[in-house]
């Protein structure tokens, strides 16, 4: 669908010769590993953790043509602990390898500052008292229902006070995220909601569909808004069958334009280890959430964001045993709307990953 230029043969060549030798090391006997594991007599407190190493191959051309590559072995390190003190309050605090938005990983140096780039990505308290309903506060992942990380990474847990509730098969989740506060008349932040109704058919088949967005409130000194799009909307859905899903995303930002992004993707699991994804992404450039503050970022574009750009990522998944992952991805990016200083015209990346958890 998408134009693939000569230049990126033999980089490819090389990145995927750079993959291979991780998939050698993913051939040895690492063991498994169990979820999480108790510490203390009553299971109240659990410790857990995961690793993953990966390597990356970037290749790219900026807008005036000229080309470059990049080759980098990353690895992303997080330990955490649970804990459930009483039947109503509970809570989880984590730490990760650099603590920057958008990025846990390191890449991997031994001259740097990079070791030093450890903090908590994770460190909330729980509230279940109530039947049903989940009040959380402090530094905690979105229960926020998406086929993709389009809407919000997943590597980004806001600093919120979130709720949860359950209705039979409708979930309703809302949160108050804290984008900057304390800093006097600079206070920026964010209401996001959704409902989500998970459900299957008399067949077996589930589905889910989901509807929802957000509102900042973000301001320049000046006072005038910080975003081009202050509100968004989402809906989305999937289908699951056996062995096989089909799922799709819609958002629309309040911008005048430029204002639209979709990603579809399906997924077939071929055997108990193997399977296949390939996702199609259309985001404009203030289509998501503070401008693509906080989408992904494995499609990079301008320096501050990451959205304004056509793509697509297909990705080979494999289980070497339990807990123990290896997937191989390819994403391919053209920009849509040129003229953004630091944004790249073309981009495909590479990745290999090798993941362990416990």
């Amino acid at each position: 669908m998408f134009k693939q230029p000569a230049r990126k043969s033999s980089a490819l060549l090389g990145s995927l010769g750079l993959a291979s030798a991780v998939v050698l090391l993913s051939s040895v006997n690492i063991g498994t590993a169990e979820a999480a594991v108790a510490i203390d007599a009553d299971g109240k407190v659990k410790v857990f953790g995961d690793m993953r190493f990966r390597a990356e191959a970037d290749n790219s051309t900026k807008q005036d043509g000229t080309d470059r590559d990049r080759n980098r072995l990353r690895l992303r390190a997080r330990i955490g602990a649970s804990f459930s003190p009483n039947d109503a309050w509970s809570g989880k605090i984590r730490l990760a390898t650099s603590s920057s938005q958008g990025s846990p990983y390191e890449t991997m140096e031994t001259v740097g500052n990079t070791a030093d780039n450890i903090g908590f990505d994770t460190a909330y308290i729980a509230y279940t008292g109530v039947e049903n309903l989940t009040l959380v506060m402090g530094k905690t992942p979105l229960n926020f229902w998406q086929t993709a990380e389009v809407w919000w990474d997943q590597d980004d847990n806001p600093e919120a006070l979130a709720a949860v509730y359950q209705a039979g098969p409708v979930t309703l989740n809302g949160a108050y995220a804290i984008i900057k506060e304390g800093k006097w008349d600079d206070d920026w932040s964010a209401v996001l909601y959704q409902a989500v109704l998970n459900n299957s058919f008399a067949n077996g088949m589930k589905y889910t569909l989901a509807a929802g967005g957000a509102s900042l409130a973000a301001e320049n000194p000046d006072g005038s808004d910080a975003f081009n799009s202050m509100s968004h909307w989402i809906v989305g859905g999937q289908l699951k069958g056996s062995g096989w899903r089909a799922a799709f995303d819609y958002i629309q930002g309040d911008a005048d334009d430029e204002n639209t992004a979709y990603v579809v993707h399906g997924r077939y699991q071929i055997t108990d280890t193997i399977g296949l994804r390939a996702y199609i992404y259309h985001v404009e450039t203030y289509a998501t959430l503070g401008d693509g503050l906080f989408t992904q970022d494995n499609f990079p574009s301008a320096e501050a964001s990451a959205d304004n750009f056509d793509g697509y990522r297909l990705q080979l998944d494999y289980k070497i045993a339990n807990n123990t992952y290896m997937d191989l991805r390819y994403y391919d990016t053209e920009i849509i709307t040129k003229g953004i200083d630091g944004q790249d015209s073309e981009r495909s990346r590479v990745q290999l990953n090798l993941n362990v958890k416990f």
